[in-house]
């Protein structure tokens, strides 16, 4: 029996990763502590408090490049190393215009490869007839989902951008259109705030020719505006959170009509990105359940707005943390049985401690890595109030610290505790050590 990782979170970019990082909400003391993991891939882990007090271990990366099979070959390298209770990932996603805002969160409720199918031609005309496959969290998570809401004061909310672009050009074109010059406006600065982009994009919409003159098309536009909000533009939404399909393809979207083409066979999709999909299928392979939140930075076409990237990154991560910690009730069973990775130290033979919580592999690993040496390990022993000669001499760091854990399970004068304790003297930063010592000290005082 081995303790398993809490949460997996995988990240497609190095931007979305950070983002994660700089969540603080419920984070032990201990931090996020970066380290170089399995053939030297970067990892995050951290411990989160939880409503029970059992602390929550999360542990994340980031895939270098987006895409189905970039991120299902990362989670399946740590996954290997080590098993885990649940899958998760977080970042940004294309969003289906009038139904969320740019910054929304959307959690995925069915997740499913859009482009996953058929294609045929016929007398000259190709279709394509896709295969949905779809990918769904239990129940109960999509229930937490529906309930999970963001308090207004929250400090990372303050960072989204107020007015979207498209927003100040649709006041531009009003104020034009009544023959103003919107630069003279008491208000400019603050209805404009991003007068050289808006001005642009208007051009590239054909909206606007320099300088200042609206095309017939900008004049359509405002005329249109002015008979749907004789009173004003109304104030963009505020920021929302969403349970929702998440559909998957392989290529980046710029395509103002993907989503009435989705809605044609899943009708209450509301994003679109690119890996999501080939983490619902590994976790249905694993056993655990995938949980996804992605945060709207663009609309799936040209019109990009690239201020929303770095607010719609953190609200997605803050929200699917909250979600994690919320819901940590709801993980899998934390323990497994296994083959052991490494031979036993008898023939035919596994430690068998009689502590509670098992073997904890993860926990081997972290005092063979903090003390190779069999002196680092007696002088730890000894501190621990033990014998310098209870420490057999195993050269094999992770078969030594097998046999000293089973010995303190077992009775030894140096109990799980005191050993735990003089380790996170050493390491008060090490979130492995730290995890097992409250273990400890919940289940044996």
């Amino acid at each position: 029996m081995v303790d398993m990782l809490d949460v997996l979170l995988i990240c497609a970019l190095k931007d979305e990763y950070d983002q994660v990082l700089a969540v603080t909400d419920g984070l032990l003391p201990q931090g996020w502590v970066e380290r170089p993991g399995p053939r030297g891939w970067i990892i995050a882990d951290a411990c989160f408090s939880t409503p029970s007090g059992q602390p929550l271990r999360i542990r994340t990366t980031w895939a270098t490049h987006m895409g189905r099979e970039q991120a299902q070959a990362v989670a399946s390298l740590l996954i290997v190393d080590e098993p885990i209770r649940c899958l998760a990932m977080t970042g940004i996603c294309a969003g289906r215009r009038g139904k969320v805002a740019l910054g929304d969160v959307i959690f995925a409720d069915r997740l499913w490869s859009y482009d996953l199918g058929k294609i045929t031609t016929d007398e000259g005309e190709t279709r394509f007839q896709g295969d949905i496959v779809q990918f769904c969290p239990p129940s109960a998570w999509v229930q937490r989902m529906q309930q999970i809401s963001v308090s207004p004061e929250k400090p990372w909310l303050r960072t989204r951008p107020r007015l979207p672009l498209e927003h100040q050009e649709d006041w531009i074109l009003l104020q034009l259109a009544a023959g103003k010059d919107p630069r003279r406006d008491h208000e400019f600065h603050t209805l404009c705030p991003d007068w050289a982009s808006a001005v642009s994009r208007l051009c590239d919409r054909k909206w606007l020719d320099r300088p200042l003159v609206l095309t017939e098309l900008g004049r359509s536009r405002a005329v249109d505006l002015d008979l749907r909000f004789p009173r004003g533009l109304p104030e963009p939404p505020g920021f929302q959170v969403h349970v929702a399909p998440i559909a998957t393809g392989a290529t980046v979207t710029e395509d103002p009509g993907i989503f009435p083409r989705l809605a044609t066979s899943m009708r209450k999709v509301l994003g679109v990105e690119m890996e999501a999909s080939a983490l619902g299928a590994l976790g249905e392979i694993h056993g655990v359940p995938v949980v996804v939140a992605k945060a709207v930075s663009d609309f799936g076409d040209s019109l990009k707005d690239d201020r929303y990237r770095a607010f719609a990154a953190r609200a997605a991560a803050e929200c699917l943390i909250a979600l994690l910690r919320s819901s940590a009730d709801l993980l899998p069973d934390a323990r497994r049985k296994i083959v052991a990775k490494d031979p036993p130290l008898e023939p035919n033979a596994l430690i068998q401690p009689a502590s509670a919580t098992g073997t904890p592999d993860e926990l081997i690993r972290a005092l063979a890595e903090e003390y190779p040496d069999v002196r680092d390990a007696r002088a730890l022993w000894e501190r621990a109030g033990g014998k310098v000669s209870e420490v057999e001499n195993i050269t094999r760091p992770r078969d030594l610290w097998q046999r000293l854990w089973a010995r303190s399970t077992q009775g030894a004068a140096v109990r799980p505790v005191a050993l735990l304790r003089a380790a996170l003297a050493d390491s008060p930063e090490n979130p492995v050590i730290l995890l097992h010592l409250k273990l400890q000290e919940r289940d044996h005082g």
